[in-house]
């Protein structure tokens, strides 16, 4: 069978190689058999690799729908993955990897999400139904971990199990005239901040371990991704936010030892006792600050939306600071860190605790429309 006509294909899907030389012929025939019924280009960016990974995609043209991209003056996933959706037919675009750790042939439960409404559909390992197979528990942490903070930082990935899924699909309008700059190789985070994507659906898939071919991911592109995180996070607004958090936090400790001053020295108070008072009035203008200022943009309306936000505000903050005592007790007694360094790292646990719970919890918001 001759390949289909590229001229106004339903869906372009983008796959990022470099030296995958190993994968990519099967690659193309198992797209091929999942998307038999469907008009789709596949469009390969490779970085010049030396196993001639381009050169076998352009034989393999001639019998599927294949284009084939060769960039010899830039490198990187993320930066070819860019270059493929400028060069994208289809009104749906994916994205997928060369090394078969997709399954092609979950392409079409993708392309259903996206027909019955969806402007992004992510496969993701990480909802019910989903799962990852051959991964080592270290890998599995390492995973788990790098998502958070962009569960936490980023305001459109805030509801979504798997943002830093390689395999997703959306319609071509969500990228229409943002400017995608990403780094590093979580292209995804970047359509979903830049993009304008209404309503974000997740299937679940099993992520398959690499068969051929060595992978990619290097240290260096973790590094990228922490830097690619910081640039969104900053453009989002979730790094703002939280300066002003911490802006507060030192603010409300200001209040704390002043008062504190003030039980004991004036009002003749308990040293031990005047404690009390002292934390909970500092949690009270913690609240107030963030309230009308760091989360000020994320106010319901109404006594009882205040009241229950300053409910959940305090008791994140006495969880705090039971956080903060046992990670200080941990650090000095059975870590033997010098105790100024100790307080330190328990500080900075508590904070990320507190900013993170009041983000997700204390001022949440609704998504647009997340399923």
């Amino acid at each position: 069978m001759g390949p289909q006509s590229t001229s106004s294909p339903e869906v372009s899907l983008v796959v990022p190689t470099y030296n995958e030389r190993e994968n990519i012929a099967q690659l193309a025939e198992r797209i091929h058999k999942a998307l038999s019924g469907y008009s789709y280009e596949l469009i390969v960016v490779d970085d010049n690799s030396p196993d001639d990974t381009s050169e076998l995609a352009k034989n393999l043209s001639s019998k599927y729908p294949i284009r084939v991209i060769v960039r010899t003056n830039e490198r990187g996933l993320a930066s070819a993955v860019v270059a493929g959706f400028a060069q994208a037919k289809g009104e749906v675009i994916g994205v997928i990897d060369a090394d078969l750790q997709h399954p092609p042939e979950f392409i079409p439960s993708l392309i259903k999400a996206v027909r019955d409404g969806a402007d992004v559909a992510i496969a993701s390992r990480y909802i019910k139904g989903g799962g990852i197979e051959g991964w080592t528990l270290k890998r599995k942490v390492i995973s788990v971990g790098a998502k958070i903070p962009a569960n936490i930082l980023l305001s459109s990935a805030r509801r979504i199990k798997d943002p830093l899924s390689g395999f997703f699909l959306f319609k071509k309008r969500v990228i229409d005239g943002a400017t995608l700059s990403p780094t590093g190789y979580k292209i995804l985070l970047e359509v979903l901040v830049r993009g304008k994507a209404n309503r974000v659906v997740e299937v679940p898939y099993t992520f398959k371990e690499r068969e051929r071919g060595k992978s990619n991911l290097t240290a260096k592109e973790q590094i990228n991704y922490l830097k690619h995180l910081s640039r969104l996070a900053w453009d989002d607004g979730g790094i703002k936010r939280f300066i002003k958090f911490c802006m507060v936090g030192a603010s409300g400790t200001g209040v704390n030892l002043g008062l504190l001053a003030i039980f004991v020295e004036v009002a003749g108070m308990n040293k031990v006792w005047a404690q009390i008072p002292s934390y909970q009035i500092s949690i009270l203008t913690n609240f107030a600050l963030n309230e009308f200022w760091t989360f000020s943009d994320r106010r319901t309306p109404g006594l009882r939306s205040f009241l229950i936000r300053a409910l959940k505000f305090n008791l994140v903050s006495q969880v705090g600071w039971g956080i903060n005592l046992g990670v200080y007790y941990v650090a000095l007694k059975k870590a033997g860190i010098y105790y100024i360094v100790s307080q330190i790292i328990a500080i900075a646990v508590a904070t990320m605790w507190n900013f993170s719970s009041n983000v997700i919890w204390t001022w949440r918001t609704k998504p647009k429309e997340a399923k």
